[in-house]
């Protein structure tokens, strides 16, 4: 079946113009309403190793950098002032530690986070005194976190967000990818998400953005059992 798949893929492929097929240039850095672009050579460091390394569908590339974009953006919204050098580093590194191959078995994603991010940091040139609010970040980011600093809770929040709405479900079903996980945990996640996160959330910007896409993630189990034909599964 994979080798039908591939083969489906690559026959599709030929159609698309060929500038599609060209490998991508070095993408650019995002660049935040109202903060001062900086062109520190740690970020291009932090950007490329996520770019070339964070691969997950879910949890990847792709993720961490809505995370830094919706962060500032309930920044903004809040009237929170927070230092971007520590929301870029965490942000982007934030879920370093769960990723193959770098996830240790029995270890909190969020603190093998931490011990991979603050050597590399260093190395890239990240002015470390500013690495407590970078690992305060990265630990409280989980929805049992308890965020304190301004950035913390951004992040926190910014991450639980991207649980949810359609981003939300197409996130959880790519997860099926993992051994741990199979279609029906991720209907389970996504149900349970759905319930739960919503009022894990601390700022009222957050909550406000999280209502819609909740519901979006119930009508969406609902339709699709609609569709199944009887006895079956998804």
């Amino acid at each position: 079946m994979r080798a039908r798949l591939t083969a489906i893929l690559l026959a599709a492929a030929v159609a698309l113009p060929v500038a599609a097929q060209e490998p991508p240039a070095q993408r650019s850095l995002p660049v935040v309403e109202g903060v001062a672009a900086s062109d520190a050579p740690w970020r291009r460091a932090v950007a490329d190793h996520v770019e070339a390394h964070f691969r997950h569908p879910g949890w990847g590339a792709r993720h961490a950098e809505r995370n830094y974009l919706s962060a500032h953006a309930i920044a903004r919204a809040e009237g929170l002032a927070v230092d971007d050098d520590v929301l870029f580093a965490a942000s982007y590194l934030h879920d370093w530690g769960g990723l193959k191959p770098f996830a240790v078995e029995g270890a909190a994603h969020e603190q093998r986070s931490v011990e991979l991010a603050e050597p590399f940091l260093r190395e890239a040139g990240f002015p470390m005194e500013k690495w407590p609010g970078v690992r305060e970040a990265i630990l409280a980011h989980v929805p049992a976190g308890q965020p304190a600093s301004p950035e913390a809770i951004v992040l926190r929040d910014a991450d639980l967000i991207d649980f949810l709405g359609a981003e939300g479900v197409a996130r959880l079903l790519a997860a099926t990818e993992d051994d741990r996980a199979d279609m029906d945990q991720a209907l389970r996640w996504i149900e349970g998400f759905a319930d739960s996160l919503p009022g894990r959330l601390t700022t009222a910007e957050a909550r406000r953005l999280a209502d819609p896409r909740a519901a979006y993630m119930k009508a969406f189990l609902v339709q699709l059992r609609s569709e199944l034909p009887a006895g079956s599964r998804p």
